[in-house]
């Protein structure tokens, strides 16, 4: 059984603040956190390091950080053999400074320049792909090479190309942003009529399944045709950065797995939640063990 997971990877430089930024103003900078980046990346390594076998289809330069990055996903497991061939790409990647007040982030993202889309897709049997969206013409190809995998898209903001994979997937994970852009309205969760408009929207996309995350407010989810909210695990949070990706990778796992969409979801929150309560991206993923004694506990 094995997991794809399609799109970007990116070479993270996370900087602690302990206040949010004002401008025009010197911040003096002693301590930081260089790690490995990007939906793909961060979804890849944690199903690989939860024991999965994993393949990741993403574009990483040969230069210095493309270099770090290779090393990480080699050392943790996952397969880098079908990396997209584009020689002229720069490693993407951020600068994030992240406020230990509340845990925000916010995020510089320094995108490599595509010239060129050349990939191949393993012969192996493909379980689950997993899709950030960046490389629609990948995952599109991907679905349909592997007609029997339960495809899942990662849809933080709406864009177009995330809107292609959306439409062919069986998972729809959407952030609220994302419902918000296609839809043009808030979720609100005291508006519950709306909320079920805004989810049904969603689901109109491929009529399939939808999940919509809330971060620190849970998510919306459908079971047996009635919405359902779930609440979010209570954390002091300090870093979210990532947060999202390792929803979405133990998402992608737990599908792979075969386990009830409920125990999919609550493995996922409780994953996204340990991730937050400390600094450090890859260091920050904990393994399938601490979920699940963590799960045990509530």
């Amino acid at each position: 059984m094995a997991i794809m997971c399609i799109g970007q990877s990116a070479y993270d430089i996370l900087v602690p603040m302990q206040d949010s930024i004002i401008e025009n103003q010197k911040y003096r900078i002693t301590d930081k956190v260089e790690c490995g980046g990007g939906p793909a990346l961060n979804s890849a390594y944690l199903c690989s390091l939860w024991g999965a076998e994993v393949y990741l289809v993403s574009r990483i330069g040969k230069d210095y950080y493309g270099d770090q990055l290779r090393k990480i996903l080699v050392d943790t497991g996952v397969n880098i053999d079908y990396l997209i061939k584009d020689d002229k790409i720069s490693t993407p990647y951020s600068f994030i400074l992240c406020n230990q007040e509340n845990g925000n982030r916010t995020l510089f993202n320094f995108l490599g320049e595509k010239s060129g889309l050349d990939f191949t897709l393993p012969d192996e049997k493909i379980d689950v792909i997993l899709s950030d969206g960046h490389e629609p013409e990948v995952s599109i190809a991907a679905i349909k090479k592997y007609p029997d995998a339960i495809s899942v898209v990662d849809a933080g903001t709406y864009r177009e190309s995330t809107y292609q994979v959306a439409r062919e997937v069986d998972y729809i994970v959407c952030s609220e942003d994302f419902a918000r852009q296609y839809t043009g309205k808030s979720v609100n969760l005291e508006n519950w009529e709306e909320c079920k408009e805004i989810f049904h929207e969603v689901k109109k996309i491929n009529n399939k399944e939808v999940v919509i995350t809330l971060g620190e407010k849970g998510l919306l989810y459908n079971m047996d045709g009635d919405l359902i909210h779930l609440d979010a695990y209570k954390v002091k949070a300090i870093d979210t950065n990532g947060a999202g990706d390792i929803f979405h990778g133990a998402f992608a796992y737990g599908i792979e797995k075969k386990l009830e969409l409920i125990d999919v979801l609550k493995k996922s929150s409780m994953a996204s939640a340990i991730s937050v309560q400390s600094m450090g991206g890859q260091i920050s993923i904990p393994t399938l063990t601490e979920v699940e004694k963590q799960l045990s506990l509530v």
